[in-house]
């Protein structure tokens, strides 16, 4: 799949946390959920669904230490907004929030969050397993894992399925 014509250069943000769907900073998720739902709509959906995804210590090729994460700023924004739009396409979003960590980051720490809300719960949790794999497979974001031994490998994306 290409990336979108819609991509121009002057997209490619200069304040990346102000977009708040990539950052450099650590996810704080209290303090992300609590705005997500402190808001005029409170009461209008009946499901949301989080997803949190954490480095872990282990993957097929070892043992983990730290997760690297390097992104095509612009360009990565850019997919993510897309990747929003095509789901509130397919499913009634009543909202939605995206955000994934670039640098490097220990075991336990978050790398991405998903929160959708929707009328009904099996929506929710089929909007946001397909926004996760879209971002696995179409959002220039690398991983690369860093082992004990203090060797490491960039991993291909994959399909969650």
């Amino acid at each position: 799949m290409g990336y979108s014509k819609k991509f121009k250069l002057e997209d490619d943000p200069l304040n990346i946390d102000k977009n708040k769907r990539i950052t450099f900073n650590k996810i704080d998720e209290e303090s992300i959920l609590k705005s997500f739902d402190n808001d005029v709509n409170a009461g209008k959906f009946g499901a949301t669904v989080s997803f949190l995804g954490t480095v872990r210590s282990y993957s097929k090729n070892g043992k983990v230490k730290d997760m690297d994460y390097e992104a095509y700023l612009g360009m990565a924004e850019v997919k993510i907004k897309e990747i929003e739009n095509i789901v509130k396409e397919k499913w009634d979003i009543k909202k939605i929030k995206i955000i994934h960590r670039l640098g490097k980051l220990s075991l336990g720490e978050k790398s991405i969050m998903i929160l959708v809300s929707t009328s009904h719960s099996k929506d929710a949790f089929e909007a946001c397993q397909f926004i996760l794999e879209r971002i696995k497979n179409e959002v220039p974001i690398w991983k690369k894992e860093i082992f004990l031994d203090g060797t490491s490998k960039w991993i291909d994306g994959n399909s969650i399925n």
